[in-house]
């Protein structure tokens, strides 16, 4: 079982939220938590550290990306020479990978330090990632984690979509891959691949509300998602009247 967080935003995170978080995480078989970017509000070292000692402490394996609030905004010498400066000091590579007993995740950073929030990925970050990808044991599915979701629900928010999202995945799709996981919107939702980029498989993009910050988005209370190991996927809202994350019902396989 996989626990999917993002847009954390550390540094706006609500103390009875992440205080909610870790007793789902005590009640909850996780082999891991995967965390799609945006992990602090505005980059700095106090809000990564703060992070840092959070997920330390719940004693289960995490992988993290960057996103776009990862990087400097106003510090502009900072932003252009050392971009992911803070971000590597507290978590190490940008693009890690990490295998559990039903999982091979595989990080990919989506973030551009000449935008605020459209998303990048490069042909070599795609041949990089397939080779990542393909040396995942058989049987394990196959994740990819990035910030930018690859499919949006609403063409406002297609210009944020990585410009190689289809190449990427139809490459990453004959490599074995079985979803992506995303944040970014705040909107939690998952969006089949298959027949909208013309893929050889079927590939999900999973996409996460924000975890525990205060910044909600589209009447979307904080939610986090939960991926079985075989790929269903659960979503959880926190509720105000006994914060609490609860479970609110399946997001995939949808119910019409």
């Amino acid at each position: 079982m996989l626990l999917h967080l993002s847009d954390l935003h550390f540094g706006l995170e609500h103390d009875l939220i992440t205080d909610a978080l870790t007793k789902l995480c005590n009640a909850l078989p996780l082999e891991a938590i995967a965390i799609s970017g945006d992990l602090t509000q505005r980059a700095r070292r106090v809000e990564f550290q703060a992070f840092h000692d959070f997920f330390n402490e719940l004693g289960v394996p995490w992988i993290v990306v960057p996103g776009n609030h990862d990087i400097p905004l106003y510090h502009l010498p900072r932003r252009i020479f050392n971009p992911f400066g803070y971000y590597e000091k507290a978590f190490g590579d940008t693009e890690q990978v990490l295998e559990t007993a039903h999982f091979h995740l595989v990080g990919v950073n989506s973030v551009s330090p000449k935008h605020h929030t459209q998303g990048r990925i490069t042909h070599k970050q795609i041949a990089e990632i397939g080779t990542k990808l393909m040396a995942g044991k058989d049987g394990k599915h196959r994740i990819i984690l990035s910030h930018q979701p690859f499919r949006v629900l609403k063409p406002s928010q297609q210009s944020d979509v990585p410009i190689l999202a289809r190449d990427a995945s139809q490459y990453w799709a004959h490599c074995g891959l079985d979803a992506l996981l995303h944040g970014h919107f705040h909107i939690p939702v998952v969006l089949p691949l298959k027949e909208y980029f013309e893929l050889s498989k079927e590939v999900l993009d999973i996409q996460a509300g924000t975890a525990v910050s205060h910044r909600l988005r589209h009447d979307v209370p904080n939610s986090v998602n939960i991926i079985h190991p075989d790929l269903r996927v659960d979503r959880y809202d926190f509720n105000l009247e006994n914060n609490q994350f609860e479970r609110l019902g399946p997001l995939w396989p949808s119910i019409d």
